[in-house]
């Protein structure tokens, strides 16, 4: 079970810094920058938010759920909104703030620290969908979705822990249901992905189930703020079909980039996880390649995947040495989180 904790952390956090090469590139762009498919950590491209940090380092996409698990962990597992707050307070205080730091959650940082009051946060969220051009992937974002996997873990296998967690958490920086939705698919599918006799195809209907349970959760609150948009469930279940039959890993992957895509909204990421997910048979290096080279948000689709997968297969289904490399450029201790993580079951 100690693999499967680290293997989640240590996916979740080299799919990021790998994709940290590629984030915001196209395919072809990839490609001609990099003479093929990244497979390996690469410097981050001067044309790239990561611009100027070192191969293997990671963004926001995992630093984060690491500072939130860290403050779960303090707190015995206990998650609440607050909780969500203050860990995303310390983040803006981090290195990763500022080249990192997306809408939603600059303006849910900067508004915290005007304020200095943990209750004005609601208004935030709302801020941002307005300065977005009148668009709603400003709250919808794949940022609710990456810090969604240490719900997942602290649940030690309890989805409806996991899912419930998740939306005091999400309701931190993102206040919808659509992006609530997204995370807690992430969750759902973490939880189940650290059962010893799971499956893929149990994972996946972890990650659809969840997607339902905490849209469910997430309007029945009188706090939430809810606007027309895409279902997460049925990008979920369209993802799947699509992986499902194709009649090849290329063509599946090629499929998904085109019908679902793997921009910023929550509705695109996770789905798109997913399907890498299914498509590469849930082998964990595999999923982590194919995503940092889908183009556009390739940290948060590669962390995700990484974490799903990692958790799915441990942390012996990692390339050998990428732990050590990853504490080492970041300064973490992803060994002892693991253990902190598994003394609260």
């Amino acid at each position: 079970m100690n693999r499967k904790v680290l293997g989640c952390l240590l996916g979740a956090a080299v799919g990021d810094a790998m994709g940290a090469a590629t984030e915001t590139k196209s395919v072809r762009q990839i490609e001609q920058t990099f003479g093929g498919k990244v497979r390996e950590f690469k410097e981050p491209p001067a044309d790239t938010p990561a611009r100027g940090r070192r191969a293997g380092q990671v963004t926001d996409a995992f630093s984060i759920p690491y500072i939130l698990t860290a403050h779960l962990i303090k707190e015995g597992g206990k998650a609440t909104r607050e909780l969500g707050e203050r860990a995303l307070l310390e983040w803006g205080r981090t290195e990763y703030f500022e080249p990192f730091a997306g809408m939603t959650t600059r303006n849910a940082v900067n508004r915290l620290k005007k304020d200095g009051n943990m209750s004005a946060w609601a208004y935030a969220g709302h801020l941002g969908n307005k300065l977005y051009k009148g668009h709603y992937y400003a709250l919808s974002s794949n940022g609710a979705a990456s810090k969604a996997y240490p719900e997942g873990l602290i649940s030690n296998g309890d989805i409806e822990k996991a899912i419930a967690d998740t939306v005091e958490i999400t309701m931190s920086s993102h206040d919808d249901p659509y992006s609530i939705s997204g995370a807690c698919a992430v969750a759902a599918a973490v939880s189940e992905a650290i059962h010893d006799s799971t499956s893929v195809y149990q994972i996946i209907q972890a990650a659809r189930y969840g997607s339902i349970r905490g849209e469910e959760l997430a309007r029945a609150r009188e706090d939430i703020w809810t606007y027309p948009g895409p279902s997460v469930t049925k990008r979920i279940e369209m993802a799947a079909e699509i992986a499902v039959c194709c009649k090849s890993k290329e063509e599946a992957v090629a499929e998904l980039a085109q019908r679902i895509g793997s921009g910023p909204a929550v509705s695109e990421t996770v789905p798109m996880a997913l399907g890498i997910l299914i498509a590469d048979g849930g082998d964990t290096m595999e999923s982590i390649y194919d995503a940092v080279n889908i183009g556009d948000e390739t940290s948060a689709v590669a962390c995700i995947t990484g974490a799903i997968a990692g958790a799915y297969n441990g942390a012996d289904s990692i390339t050998e040495g990428y732990l050590e490399l990853i504490e080492r450029e970041n300064d973490m201790n992803l060994t002892g989180q693991a253990e902190g993580i598994e003394s609260l079951w």
